[in-house]
Parts: structure tokens; sequence; C-alpha cells
């Protein structure tokens, strides 16, 4: 949201225009990119810039017993299969949790803020493809910093490894690696692809038509395939009568991630090697190539897997309020964490929890 200098009144300002992401793309991506051919796989992972940033333990690796401690530490009390503590946060070695942000990097030499966060969890126990929405004004503690803040300025100082220990260490749960995709992205992927299929409300077919640069402007209630400029638009449409919050924000973001994983999935090979081409040199990532070419060994099965998704923090389970930040009046969220714990926990794992 926007800021307003503290002056004693407390109106709420119009949200700044921002980046959303595609969370469900990068599993997309790296689960076809090899496939057969791994020779062109290489190349093809050679696009994509990786970092280094030490982490050791594999994906789907057992942990070490002695990192594992039992019963209800983190206060909470988790009954699931496969379902563990490690170090404080939960964790399952057959559910890889991968944090995907989206980046507002809109101002030259500005890291940017992560505007979009989504933890993208690949559940190969329960053959799920589960997403949850991080809301970007969630007021939380931040590692290292001495006040609380929103959950998006993390990156700003801690850059991807920032955000993960700020997601961590609010909800307890252990996120396996991160990917940051930048706003180009978006356009690029969805018009390579031919367009995604979305059911528009007349308002939102209004808004995009009038707003979203597409000179087509062709759209009315109902479903149509939209372009890139259009899905973009969608993606971050706020300021409506009905839907017009964040969470209905975040929802048309689920509703886009879900058609593009529809549509790879019948895509032919010329397209998804002209999108992966393109749009590889955009993702930023900790995860290593012989982690991407492991997974894209089973790739048309993941593909296939249900797709669920969920929100933090959930209805009920927050209040909106006006803390003072940096000598500014901002409005934000102040999640009930251990609502929101249990609700992720039980979410990820399908676990009992109380």
């Amino acid at each position: 949201m926007k800021e307003k200098k503290t002056n004693g009144t407390r109106t709420k300002l119009p949200a700044k225009i921002v980046v959303r992401n595609i969370a469900i793309l990068f599993f997309s991506l790296i689960f076809i990119a090899a496939g057969g051919l791994c020779v062109y796989g290489e190349v093809l992972m050679s696009r994509m810039n990786f970092v280094d940033d030490g982490q050791s333990t594999g994906l789907f690796e057992s942990t070490k017993e002695d990192e594992v401690s039992s019963g209800t530490e983190s206060g909470l009390n988790v009954q699931g299969e496969g379902v563990k503590l490690v170090n404080g946060l939960y964790h399952d070695d057959m559910i890889i949790n991968v944090l995907v942000m989206g980046v507002d990097d809109y101002q030259p030499n500005d890291v940017g803020r992560t505007d979009s966060m989504m933890l993208v969890s690949l559940d190969t126990r329960h053959k799920k493809l589960k997403v949850t929405s991080l809301m970007r004004d969630m007021y939380v503690a931040i590692p290292g910093r001495e006040e609380p803040n929103r959950i998006n300025t993390a990156y700003s100082t801690g850059g991807p490894e920032g955000l993960v220990k700020t997601v961590e260490a609010n909800f307890k749960i252990d996120v396996d690696r991160w990917v940051v995709v930048t706003f180009d992205a978006f356009e690029k992927i969805i018009d390579a692809m031919g367009g995604v299929e979305i059911t528009l409300s007349q308002e939102e077919a209004d808004l995009i038509n009038r707003e979203s640069g597409d000179p087509r402007m062709n759209l009315s209630e109902g479903t149509f395939t939209l372009s890139g400029l259009q899905a973009r638009y969608y993606s971050r449409i706020r300021k409506i009568s009905t839907g017009g919050d964040d969470f209905m924000r975040t929802q048309r973001q689920r509703n886009v991630m879900n058609s593009i994983v529809t549509k790879f999935k019948t895509a032919d090979i010329g397209t998804i090697n002209n999108i992966l081409y393109n749009t590889l040199p955009l993702i930023t990532t900790n995860m290593q190539k012989n982690e991407i070419l492991g997974l894209a060994a089973n790739a048309l099965e993941y593909l296939n897997y249900e797709f669920e998704e969920e929100r933090i923090p959930g209805d009920n389970e927050y209040s909106g309020e006006w803390v003072v930040i940096s000598g500014w009046d901002q409005n934000v969220l102040v999640p009930d964490l251990d609502a929101a714990q249990r609700r992720l926990v039980s979410f990820i794992f399908e676990a009992e929890v109380s």
C-alpha cells in the first residue's frame, strides 16, 4: 500500500502498481526443460541464473537423525505421515518447498520488494502441487531488524535469503529453495504459449480493455484467452467494486497460474522450447542444475499432480491496523501467527495440527 506522512488522519491510500509473479511457472519450466533431451536440457539450463548459497542437503534427501527433533518445541502439536521438526522447522523428505518471488524493481537502482510471494510445494507423498500466496502487507518480525515491518521489505535488505529466513521464522516451514522471477518474464511466457484462458466479470473486462495497453480491447464478461498484456493487468486488479482488495488480487494471480499449468500440459515441443529459451534468463534460483535435471526426469508425473491453493493469512486470521514505520503511517495486516502456522503446516503436510 502507499504511504502517508503521520498527521493524525488515517485514510487508506490507493496501492502502488506492483509486479506479480508466476509461481507455477518455475516448476513448469524446469520439469519440461530436460525431459528426454538431456543434452539440450543442459543448454537450456545454462541460460538460467544459478546462485550457490552453500545449501548442502539435496532435494528429497533424508535429513540426518541428529538434526531431527520431535515433540512440540515449535508450539504446535503436529501429527502427520512423514512430517518432522528439523531445527525448529517442519519438514518432510518427500515434499519440496520453493519460495517464488516476484520483485517490484520498477525504479532504477532500486533492489525492489517482493510484492508477490508464493510458496510452491511439490508434494510427492500425496501427489499434489500446492501454491500458497503470502500477503505482501503482513506485518511481521524480520530477522536482523529491530522493528517489525511488512514482509515484502525483507528482500530489499536481505535478498532472497533474507525473505526465506523471514518466512521460516514466522511460519515454521522449512523452505528448501528459492526462485526470483523478473517482471519481464510474465508477458513473454503468456504470449509464447498463445495466451491463458480466464473467466472475467464485466468490470474486470472493462478495466483490462481500458488499462492493459492491449490495443484490441476485445473483452467482455465471460471466458477469454488473454494476451500477456491483458493477463498482466488482470493479475494486478485491485480497485474494483467487487473483489477489489489484495486478497482477490492474489486469487487472480493463482487463476493465471492454474491456467498456465493447464496450457503447459498440452503445449507442443516447439512452443515449450520457445518459452524456455526466452524466459530462463529471467529466472534466478539457488536450485542447482543437477537438482533441476533430476526433477525433470519425472516431469510428466509432476505436471499431472492435483493442483491445490491456499492463502496466508486466512479469513478472520488477521487484523487491519495502522502502524508507524520510519515516521510514516502505514496500513498493514497483522496476522494471527498461531493460526497462520497451523493453516500452513496443515495445508502443506496434510497433518493434524493443534
